[in-house]
């Protein structure tokens, strides 16, 4: 497995001491258990895919969110992706670009709900012509999704954590 740390962040979601390392890499990291998944899907035009949920604190982001039990990483991300952006893409064309690794530093406080060592991936998928109009599946927590220019994603999703990791795409 061959990766690259392209930085490395805290945030303050979570309430322990942590260290996110954001990871390239074509594989997971050993010793971490996904516990997300998540799409960076973009067109012939070179847009990027993102949803928007309305509830405080929350706003723009990629389609994506947690594994259901006995899911595997790609096919949460495809279901995501189809739920909250309404795209349907076969899990086996996405491509796992790395992700966002999480190393508690010290032992997480009672009722923490997350491995020690977790791994939020991150997978791509290129389609070939403009992307179509989209929209989330009503039963969503996404309001609404939207095909938006590269330069305007760090605009929307201010803050992101994942952004490096988008930043890091082929133009």
């Amino acid at each position: 497995m061959a990766s690259t740390v392209i930085g490395t962040v805290t945030v303050p979601w979570i309430h322990t001491p942590h260290r996110m390392d954001l990871l390239l890499s074509d594989g997971i990291p050993e010793g971490y258990t996904v516990t997300t998944g998540f799409v960076l899907a973009v067109d012939g035009d070179g847009r990027t895919l993102l949803t928007r949920v309305d509830r405080p604190g929350r706003g723009w982001e990629v389609p994506g969110g947690h594994l259901d039990p006995g899911e595997s990483p790609s096919s949460a991300a495809a279901r995501e992706l189809a739920e909250e952006a309404g795209l349907e893409v076969p899990a086996a064309r996405l491509v796992l670009l790395g992700g966002q690794r999480i190393t508690l530093l010290t032992d997480p406080p009672a009722g923490y709900g997350y491995p020690e060592r977790a791994f939020m991936a991150f997978y791509t998928v290129r389609l070939d012509g403009r992307g179509a109009p989209t929209r989330p599946h009503p039963e969503s927590e996404c309001v609404e999704a939207a095909w938006v220019e590269r330069d305007e994603v760090p605009l929307r999703c201010p803050g992101a954590t994942w952004l490096p990791l988008h930043a890091a795409l082929p133009v």
